[in-house]
């Protein structure tokens, strides 16, 4: 699974840092359209993510897994011959369906092969080599854009390894798909007001996503002097630093309640980071705003890795076995949120009101930490199994 797991991030580190490149450069589209494309195959994860994992506990999340990544083979293989935006549209949104569609089988099939206790090590261990390929696929992009030429490398490159992900699946063991209760409605998860508060509140605590990725680095550049070759190296930090310590931070997260323990401290850790930057707004010195800058994004990273391993604490705890797809999908949907929502909001927060801005970004955080432990309490209650009972 971490072999299937490092060929699909290296094929994703491949295509979504060197994809402008190809789009403006081989293609020839513009920079809207590229944006608009990728905006709209970010938003078909709202539906992607919960609907393939309804299928993965239907039809098995081995089976699945194996048809979307050949699906997405073909997918990104057709970036090769798109000459116009219609084609590209059209492709763009029909890859990134399949892409979200990844995550809740991927999860399922952990969920149907590792033991509870083990699941959420197994994920932090994907997640460190996921970066790993992230990085090494940022890498074969590089390369690939260095001639007009080579550029039609990256959605090849990108092709055959998800045809390797497809491989690699296929030497899995298939495990039948579990009984499901009486009464067990369909898209429960999306339907039950406390699974969705669960929900809810881990957007807010993932939050760390936005400042890490586009809020922090637009605030260093416009509203601090800290030297801009750094913003990247403070990126490669956190990269390093979720490789390092993601593991170790899992620990103790694989049961609701440690999970909920554990997603509570990161609110604190982002509150934190988001206070110490907050502090670059009340002056102009130079040191302050670099060491300020620096320490945020340590704390933040903290942050990040805690609250990753508590989401899939959460995830899977709160996950009945017989729906493991659809709670798991469902439960994505906190990173789906803040990654098409958050980068507009918070940016948007912080640089019309500065320093208050930020410290609202903290509070948020510390209110959610104040109420992901109930929050998670209350959804467990009510995705308790029950008796079966006969239907006449």
């Amino acid at each position: 699974m971490i072999a299937i797991r490092l060929a699909e991030s290296i094929g994703k580190g491949v295509f979504l840092s060197g994809s402008v490149v190809y789009f403006t450069l081989r293609v020839g589209l513009d920079a809207t359209q590229v944006g608009l494309g990728l905006s709209a195959a970010g938003l078909s994860a709202f539906i992607s993510s919960v609907v393939f994992g309804v299928i993965a506990d239907r039809v098995g999340p081995r089976r699945l897994l194996i048809m979307l990544f050949a699906a997405l083979t073909v997918g990104f293989g057709l970036y090769a011959v798109v000459g116009t935006a219609i084609q590209f549209f059209a492709l763009v949104v029909a890859v990134g369906f399949l892409e979200y569609g990844t995550g809740p089988a991927n999860g399922a099939l952990v969920g149907n092969l590792v033991p509870a206790e083990e699941r959420v090590k197994l994920k932090a261990m994907m997640r460190s080599v996921f970066n790993i390929g992230f990085s090494i696929g940022i890498g074969v992009a590089a390369v690939a854009a260095l001639s007009q030429r080579l550029l039609v490398l990256i959605p090849l490159t990108t092709a055959a390894l998800m045809a390797c992900a497809a491989l690699l699946v296929t030497r899995l063991p298939d495990v039948p798909s579990r009984p499901v209760p009486v009464g067990f409605k369909r898209f429960a998860a999306v339907r039950d007001p406390r699974f969705l508060a669960v929900i809810g509140i881990s957007s807010v605590l993932a939050s760390h996503v936005t400042v890490i990725l586009v809020t922090m680095p637009l605030w260093a550049l416009n509203h601090t002097s800290l030297p801009h070759f750094l913003i990247p190296l403070l990126l490669i930090f956190n990269t390093a630093f979720v490789i390092l310590f993601q593991v170790r931070a899992s620990r103790g997260a694989d049961t609701v309640e440690g999970a909920g323990r554990l997603a509570r401290r990161s609110g604190y850790w982002l509150a934190g980071g988001c206070a110490v930057i907050a502090v670059t707004a009340l002056g102009d010195n130079d040191m302050l705003a670099s060491v300020a800058i620096v320490a945020a994004v340590l704390i933040l990273s903290t942050a990040e890795v805690m609250q990753a391993a508590s989401g899939w604490g959460l995830a899977f705890g709160l996950a009945p076995e017989h729906a493991q797809g659809e709670y798991l999908g469902a439960f994505d949907l906190h990173v789906i949120t803040q990654n098409v929502v958050g980068p507009a909001l918070l940016s948007g927060l912080v640089i019309t009101f500065g320093f208050w801005g930020w410290l609202g970004i903290a509070a948020a955080a510390l209110v959610a930490s104040a109420l992901i432990i109930p929050a998670a309490h209350r959804s467990r209650v009510t995705l308790a199994p029950e008796p079966a009972t006969a239907t006449g």
